[in-house]
């Protein structure tokens, strides 16, 4: 449990895109990678996503990732649902609200996000579209 505390308390400090003043980057990542992330720290998106199959790792993967979510998005921000502890792993049901930078265009999707936890740190977020799959990864059965 103590795991899914730690996810928890990430999800409610970290604002909103629209919300985020990219000149307080550098603050947010010492607060993310002091207290919450490994230092080598990578999220890995699917490989169904237009990019392939980015990973970011470290500050400077998350600056970029950052960079590239300004880019598209106009609004976007994380709305935890459900998380779910699986031991050294944390499975979290997250609904992606946005709007597109250039078109305008809200979207909100369904995502799961899979945390891998090592000594009160996340050294790995994974990112599925589809949640049963996420839910499998970590040996879980989906409802």
């Amino acid at each position: 449990m103590q795991n899914v505390e730690l996810v928890r308390r990430f999800y409610a400090l970290v604002p909103s895109l629209g919300e985020a003043d990219a000149n307080d980057d550098p603050a947010r990542f010492d607060w993310m990678f002091g207290d919450y992330l490994d230092e080598e720290c990578e999220l890995r998106y699917p490989g169904d996503y237009p990019e392939g199959e980015p990973v970011f790792r470290g500050r400077e993967g998350f600056a970029q990732l950052l960079a590239m979510l300004r880019d598209a998005w106009a609004e976007f921000r994380l709305e935890p649902e459900r998380l779910i502890d699986a031991g050294d792993h944390v499975v979290v049901f997250v609904r992606v609200v946005a709007r597109g930078s250039a078109s305008g265009v809200p979207v909100e999707s369904p995502v799961a996000h899979v945390w891998s936890i090592h000594d009160g740190r996340a050294t790995s977020i994974r990112i599925y579209r589809d949640l049963s799959e996420a839910l499998e990864a970590v040996g879980l059965k989906p409802d």
